[in-house]
């Protein structure tokens, strides 16, 4: 494992300089949006947070499949770590959106969006999966986490589509990218390294909890062993 620190700093190094980017950007450059003002900069976090969790769930999937094909504990251990960041950056676009919600639409939550709605499953359902590989039977979590992992990560497509299932004027949710809502140029350039560096710092979360899984299992092997 002490062979892989050579390019762990220089990521993490460069994750955080990312990340301090964007936020310059995003309340120092960023003008404030003509009908929602200064809470628009919400988005950035909202929508970078958003994609970093759906390649978390990504990472969970393939270990998941790897895991149950083979047994693979590497395969375990980074199922865990990508399911366990993914959770965390999943809770922060669920506040994030509600926090935005609440300011545009003057409502926190709305049951008939789709979005809302099957975002906030797919929340409990890796809200679910932490508790199981924390607090389930050592002997079964690794199987039924994969499970659980996969059918969560297969349900991401069905958050990103589940807008399409109602007409634009029957929806709350925006579609800012795919409209063309980023117009001003600093928007985009926020915007882009937001997201960029939001994506850094999931890999770099991931490795480093999958480093720890490492050292945990290392150590359990060790005291089984007596040692």
């Amino acid at each position: 494992m002490s062979k892989s620190r050579g390019p762990y700093l220089p990521t993490v190094l460069a994750t955080f300089l990312l990340v301090g980017i964007a936020q310059y950007f995003i309340f120092m450059v960023v003008p404030n949006e003509q009908i929602m003002g200064a809470v628009q900069r919400v988005f950035y976090f909202h929508v970078a947070s958003a994609l970093a969790c759906y390649g978390a769930f990504g990472v969970v999937f393939v270990a998941s499949l790897l895991f149950l094909t083979n047994r693979n504990k590497k395969a375990d251990l980074l199922c865990v770590a990508a399911g366990e960041v993914g959770f965390v950056l999943c809770t922060i676009v669920l506040i994030t959106g509600m926090i935005w919600g609440h300011s545009a639409w003057n409502t926190w939550f709305r049951w008939e969006e789709p979005r809302l709605v099957t975002f906030l499953v797919l929340w409990l359902i890796f809200l679910s999966f932490t508790i199981l590989r924390n607090f389930g039977d050592p002997s079964k979590t690794a199987v039924h986490g994969s499970i659980l992992g996969v059918l969560g990560a297969a349900s991401v497509p069905l958050v990103y589509l589940s807008i399409k299932l109602l007409p634009s004027s029957a929806r709350l949710h925006p579609e800012v990218i795919e409209h063309g809502g980023l117009r001003d140029p600093s928007y985009w350039q926020a915007f882009i390294i937001s997201v960029v560096g939001m994506l850094s710092l999931c890999v770099v979360l991931v490795w480093l909890r999958y480093r720890v899984g490492r050292a945990e299992d290392v150590l359990r092997n060790r005291l089984a062993q007596g040692e």
